[in-house]
């Protein structure tokens, strides 16, 4: 049994088919408008992480280093938004940086000194001494 298409219903059939395909393309439309509706609701949750950027707060004033601390290494996360160092690598806080920012390491005094960092209370709590101006210290002649 052999079908043989007239061209009648091979005209028919490709109606049917253009018909199907604009039901098709029309269905979707209301979708792609939601997405642009949604869309500016998106663009402004990066203006709100810009703002909480900027008010980082600003860099420690006073510090004092004691002079067997001038070598110590500590920890950083360089994401625009942490303003504090670490003194142990695997810091619950630190760790939150992880595909935030990028870590660094280096000396106490240039954490403090050109990143404007604090200490860590979770990690480094013991060093707040080096911050409080009314801290009784030993000077060494």
């Amino acid at each position: 049994m052999n079908l043989y298409f007239t061209p009648s219903v091979t005209k028919q059939l490709r109606n049917a088919a253009f018909i199907l395909a604009l039901c098709t393309v029309a269905s979707c439309q209301p979708a792609e408008t939601e997405q642009q509706e949604q869309a500016p609701e998106v663009t402004e949750a990066p203006a709100q992480t810009a703002a909480v950027a900027a008010e980082k707060r600003p860099a420690p004033e006073f510090f004092v280093i004691p002079e067997n601390m001038l070598k110590k290494r500590v920890w950083i996360c360089e994401d625009g938004v942490s303003d504090i160092f670490h003194v142990q690598h695997d810091c619950p806080v630190l760790i939150e940086c992880r595909g935030k920012g990028t870590f660094r390491n280096l000396v106490l005094p240039r954490a403090i000194e050109d990143y404007g960092r604090y200490n860590c209370q979770v990690c480094s709590k013991d060093l707040d001494m080096i911050f409080d101006k009314d801290a009784v210290r030993e000077m060494n002649r």
